[in-house]
């Protein structure tokens, strides 16, 4: 029995597996009729120079790219435990894959983040005590147990070092049990202790397990190589070599091209394949294959009767065992979006100082604007102090999310796409946190600004307008942040966002003057219909009827001129209701396009 064939069977095989991109001339093919098999417990190495294919194969292997016709043409036999490995979520859940950048939340610690995993991946069947003790047996395994309770952090937060962050991304996806584990350049980034480190540590767990480990790697040292099984070289989408570590430094020298004494046997396999013809390349891979073909490595293949075959529990969800509901989803999806809140000092710290410096400068400058008994009483000055707050108020709301979002974006899709939650619960949760931190920042607001401006309508409908207002702009950043490739792109389509709200807000020109043909834009623009609230709040009849004490003729004066302010916005009292529903529904369907969009983009994970 061939090593494909008992792999098939207990293991992981993949047989004459190719990849092209693109149509007719602009086709090109990427991966070549590259096959390989690993049995329980064997770590790989997917080695090559930039350009190889390293990471395609790897995405292939893990079914994240799919045969999609013509345009993206995917072939050949990927096989788990005899099952192809897109067979069924069941068999998926039970495959990690372990990005190249660490996408965690910053403000959890590696404990809170294993067990989030393993609440959230694991039956629901599962107890909570199991999960627990798995957890720390993780924690352990992988030598981070002593900062299980740091902060992962990240560029703005204080945390674990980077290999600690590295193997706790691994830990995340193991604490499952998996029986195929995937990596993208593990050891990126750390220095060579941290990288042999994070290599042992996966053979070690692989060992124990059962598992079957495919990572790509670039430039390994000595000793991080020298811990695999077995290594794959590619050349352009070709094989090169696969075999074991051992097996490569025999046909290397073989065929005259020895790795010579102190030099790392990886660095010098990479250098071969970057500085020898293709038909050297083409002529060594028929010789190495040849070679491995009559070598003792055939005698190794583990059969199906064999009692290293992959023997671990299958614990993963099956028919019949239930992944946790929606309420145990939104609640642990709801307390980390909390506590990550709560944990983030500085940025609780800006939330309520810039919200109160800011308008305590509007307010010096408007001071006292909507004292209508005042002597130099400025209506178009009344008017401006209220739009302002209105107008920071959406940046304020909006900016952050253009920013923070396409940054955490990462972390959904890793989390989604390996079916621990669901879109919906994930967006009601970050909605159950961002309402009351709204009703937050609208009292900071005009607590500062109500009296020092003296506004004169009613408070508490001013911080519901204010909170409406803000979680309408949110929303529309979140779905250009969901939309956006990365967080400066989202930044760079903020005119975008910004300038038509004001632009439809009825400052500088009313609505009713715009083409019809342009007009409908308003219905997406949130600061059009809060605007409408604030006057309306402002300079309403049920506000201007109680100006004084000026004369009789003063207020039939001024309250006519507030008639006129809601008159030329194009402001129908009666229609307060729309505008709040207008407000609603540009929040509830700008997040459901943004839940849309997302959980398309994740489709694409697995």
């Amino acid at each position: 029995m061939s090593d494909v064939e008992s792999a098939s069977k207990h293991g992981f095989s993949w047989v004459d597996v190719s990849y092209g991109v693109g149509k007719a001339a602009k086709a090109k093919q990427i991966i070549e009729n590259i096959s390989g098999s690993l049995t329980a417990g064997e770590l790989c190495a997917i080695l090559g120079p930039s350009g190889s294919g390293k990471t395609s194969l790897l995405n292939i292997l893990a079914g994240r790219i799919r045969n999609k016709g013509e345009a993206c043409r995917v072939t050949g036999n990927i096989v788990l435990d005899g099952q192809p490995v897109t067979a069924s979520k069941q068999l998926r859940k039970r495959i990690a894959y372990v990005m190249q950048q660490d996408l965690l939340p910053p403000t959890q610690t590696p404990r809170e983040a294993l067990l989030f995993s393993a609440q959230m991946r694991l039956p629901q069947t599962t107890p909570f005590a199991e999960k627990k003790a798995l957890v720390e047996e993780m924690l352990t395994d992988l030598d981070i147990i002593r900062c299980a309770d740091t902060y992962i952090g990240d560029e703005m937060i204080r945390g674990i070092s980077g290999g600690e962050k590295k193997r706790t991304s691994i830990g995340v996806e193991l604490v499952v049990r998996p029986k195929l584990i995937f990596l993208d350049e593990p050891t990126s980034g750390l220095d060579s202790y941290a990288a042999h480190n994070v290599v042992e540590k996966l053979r070690v767990l692989a060992t124990r397990s059962r598992s079957c480990v495919l990572c790509t790697i670039h430039q390994p040292s000595s000793e991080a190589f020298h811990t695999f099984d077995k290594c794959l070289l590619l050349r352009v989408g070709h094989k090169l070599f696969f075999g074991t570590i051992s097996s490569l430094s025999t046909a290397l020298a073989a065929n005259d091209f020895a790795c010579p004494a102190e030099y790392n046997l990886a660095d010098h396999a990479v250098y071969l394949i970057q500085t020898q013809s293709d038909e050297i390349l083409i002529d060594l891979a028929a010789k190495f294959s040849k070679l491995l073909t009559e070598s003792s490595d055939k005698a190794k293949v583990v059969d199906a009767t064999s009692s290293t075959h992959l023997t671990i529990k299958d614990d993963g969800i099956g028919a019949a065992e239930r992944a946790p509901g929606f309420g145990t989803q939104l609640m642990a999806l709801s307390k980390r979006e909390a506590l990550g809140w709560w944990r983030d000092k500085a940025g609780i710290i800006a939330s309520i100082v810039i919200p109160a410096l800011l308008n305590l400068i509007f307010s010096c400058v408007f001071f006292q604007v909507g004292d209508t008994t005042a002597s130099d009483y400025d209506m178009q000055a009344h008017f401006g102090g209220i739009t302002i707050i209105a107008i920071s108020g959406m940046f304020g709301a909006a900016q952050p999310l253009l920013i923070r979002f396409p940054l955490e974006r990462g972390i959904f899709l890793r989390e989604y796409a390996t079916n621990a939650y669901g879109a919906v619960a994930y967006f009601i949760s970050k909605m159950m946190v961002e309402m009351p931190k709204g009703i937050l920042n609208a009292l900071i607001v005009y607590l500062v600004a109500y009296f020092m401006m003296a506004l004169n309508g009613n408070f508490f409908f001013y911080i519901i307008t204010f909170w409406a207002s803000g979680m309408a702009a949110a929303s529309t950043a979140l779905l250009v942040g969901c939309l956006a490739a990365n967080a400066e792109v989202a930044n760079q389509a903020g005119p975008a966002l910004f300038v038509p709200q004001l632009l439809f807000a009825g400052f500088y020109i009313p609505v009713s003057n715009i083409p019809a043909w342009f007009s409908w834009m308003q219905y997406i623009c949130s600061l059009k219909y809060a605007m409408n609230l604030f006057i309306l709040i402002e300079f309403g009849s049920a506000t201007t009827k109680d100006w004084g004490p000026n004369s009789q003729a003063t207020r039939a004066q001024l309250q006519a001129r507030a008639a006129e302010i809601v008159s030329s916005n194009d402001i129908y009292p009666n229609d307060w209701w729309v505008y709040v529903l207008v407000l609603i529904a540009i929040t509830s369907g700008f997040r459901f396009l943004a839940l849309f969009t997302l959980a398309r983009r994740a489709a694409s994970f697995f």
